[in-house]
């Protein structure tokens, strides 16, 4: 017989939850007025061609960047791909962690902001623009590829999980029972 689910699994998952939550809103609104107020592609950089950082409206049919634009399957099989790999390691989280509970939750929500649009409106809409106009050599990025709140969460809570798994002892360490981050 299951005894249920530990106040420590409780208090994760509502960690989750709530920053889930509040990425959700904040992506999603921001979009919307985005698309409220911002015509699709009149903010470019002929426009702004001496600014790092802008406001912009394009819709991205592909993943990262625009990759795989001209595929018709990819950027929806990848993002569902991607939300089973979450649901898997959500197993592997300290529940004692608020910090791993509150970069998970950007992932996740950030993830979830993306396939709402994706599915809803058949791209997904990136309004951020930076541009490296004082780099005097050209790169490949220069002109970054637009991104949104969503993309910024996932970005920030990847880099975080990744930090915090290499810096924190494994829950299934022999003597770290009770191992979680200083949080």
């Amino acid at each position: 017989m299951r005894a249920g689910l530990s106040p420590e699994k409780k208090r994760q998952i509502l960690w989750v939850a709530a920053v889930i939550g509040v990425v959700v809103v904040l992506d999603q609104a921001t979009k919307a007025l985005v698309m409220a107020y911002i015509p699709e592609g009149s903010e470019t950089v002929v426009s702004h061609p001496r600014e790092f950082f802008w406001l912009t409206h394009q819709r991205n049919t592909g993943l990262v960047g625009g990759m795989f634009r001209g595929n018709a399957v990819l950027p929806y099989i990848a993002p569902v791909f991607a939300t089973v790999v979450l649901v898997y390691l959500f197993k592997h989280l300290n529940p004692l962690s608020k910090l791993q509970s509150v970069a998970y939750g950007c992932v996740a929500g950030g993830a979830i902001g993306n396939l709402i649009d994706r599915f809803r409106l058949g791209s997904v809409t990136d309004f951020i623009q930076v541009h490296f106009y004082l780099v005097s050599f050209d790169f490949p990025w220069k002109l970054y590829p637009a991104f949104n709140i969503a993309d910024s969460a996932i970005c920030v809570g990847v880099a975080a999980l990744i930090l915090l798994t290499w810096r924190t002892p494994q829950m299934d360490s022999p003597g770290n029972a009770h191992a979680a981050d200083a949080d």
